[in-house]
């Protein structure tokens, strides 16, 4: 590693986070770990044997290329495909032995071929839309059409059935008359239905992180959380009574340190011009990187454990940050651009709110040529 900038993953974060989730969940209810986007840019592959051997049950991803990654990592944990399915991949699904979305009697015909081919049950979740209107069956009438056409074929199993909230990270005014409330209680109502005519007694799940830290009632039988494993909450409303570490720290270092006079100017554009003498530090980190441009004159770094403003645009490759009030700094120290708590001044959330995004956007842009580190030391827990 010549550059000296890389993500450090904190493993033994990651299992407290695994570990202090599961906790909140009565025994009969199952931890499905969403680690799609690259386990939201910390490492798939070791994020996911970290996480299963914390605790989590199941994993969940959005796509077939995801999951076949883990198969051949080794990964034999029951895992779904959350996004919709591509017919042509049908065999490879079963192949793998992948739990796969359905929502459409194309997608149970085409595994049923390829099942038949490979002789070989393919198992499914089927995807209610209760509201989200992304993906989905939607009104009554598809609903049980679309099981009774599962339920004619020879070779498919229902695994489970699942639906999506759209607002569960909202303020909890009265909890009753919320959209989360209203979509938990149509889908119950339409599977209770559904339940009673096959007779099954299938897993039924509609919490990412947001639901599941809201109320015990959106658990039903298996969670889905993704945030909340690497560290941070869905919603600033609720949640904190649950403690979480974030499991990544970017960091880089000082290449440059050099003073400026009043009315001189930093980076592309000159948006940035000093008002007396000012101290900058260049570093080697930008936003082919990760690090979003709309931090430019916004954001800040922590050097020295103190606040270091950016200045200037990000550029490409670098960016500057202003180091006048902090003293000493030299090439070579070390400079934390989102990290764990006592980092002042690199916030993930703090970065978040000024860019009027969310934490999971700003994880998963950090790039891949972004090395990233992990530290196996786990702590008691």
């Amino acid at each position: 590693m010549y550059r000296e900038t890389f993500a450090l993953i904190d493993l033994a974060a990651l299992t407290q986070n695994v570990k202090a989730l599961h906790d909140q969940l009565a025994d009969h209810v199952q931890l499905m770990a969403t680690v799609k986007a690259d386990a939201y840019g910390h490492g798939v592959i070791p994020v996911s044997k970290t996480i299963l051997a914390a605790g989590a049950d199941q994993l969940g991803v959005a796509t077939v290329e995801e999951a076949i990654e883990l198969r051949e990592a080794g990964i034999q944990a029951p895992i779904l495909v959350y996004g919709a399915m591509p017919h042509k991949a049908a065999k490879e699904i079963i192949h793998h032995d992948l739990m796969q979305t359905v929502f459409t009697d194309e997608d149970c015909d085409a595994l049923q071929k390829a099942a038949m081919t490979l002789g070989k049950k393919a198992r499914v979740h089927v995807k209610i839309d209760t509201g989200m209107n992304r993906l989905g069956v939607k009104s009554d009438e598809e609903i049980f059409s679309l099981f009774e056409h599962i339920n004619q074929a020879a070779m498919m199993e229902i695994v489970g059935a699942f639906t999506h909230f759209t607002s569960s990270d909202e303020p909890i005014v009265k909890l009753e008359d919320s959209l989360t409330e209203s979509q938990r209680l149509r889908f119950l109502a339409i599977m209770a239905q559904v339940k009673a005519k096959y007779q099954e007694n299938w897993r039924l799940h509609a919490s990412s992180s947001a639901g599941m830290l809201r109320d015990q009632r959106y658990h039903l039988d298996m969670v889905r959380p993704g945030i909340s494993l690497y560290g941070y909450y869905p919603s600033p409303y609720f949640g904190q009574h649950v403690k979480l570490e974030p499991v990544m720290t970017l960091k880089t270092h000082v290449v440059r340190v050099h003073t400026i006079d009043s009315g001189e100017a930093v980076s592309y554009g000159c948006t940035y011009v000093a008002k007396k003498k000012e101290v900058i530090a260049t570093l080697p980190i930008g936003y082919a990187d990760g690090i979003p441009r709309g931090l430019s004159n916004r954001g800040s770094v922590s050097i020295r454990g103190q606040k270091a403003p950016i200045v200037g645009r990000v550029c490409m490759d670098q960016m500057m940050v202003l180091v006048t009030e902090i003293e000493g700094v030299a090439t070579g120290d070390e400079a934390v651009i989102y990290g764990q708590n006592h980092h002042v001044g690199a916030s993930l959330e703090e970065a978040a709110k000024t860019l009027e995004t969310i934490t999971y956007e700003l994880l998963c842009r950090v790039s891949k040529r972004i090395p990233r580190v992990y530290d196996n030391v786990v702590k008691n827990v």
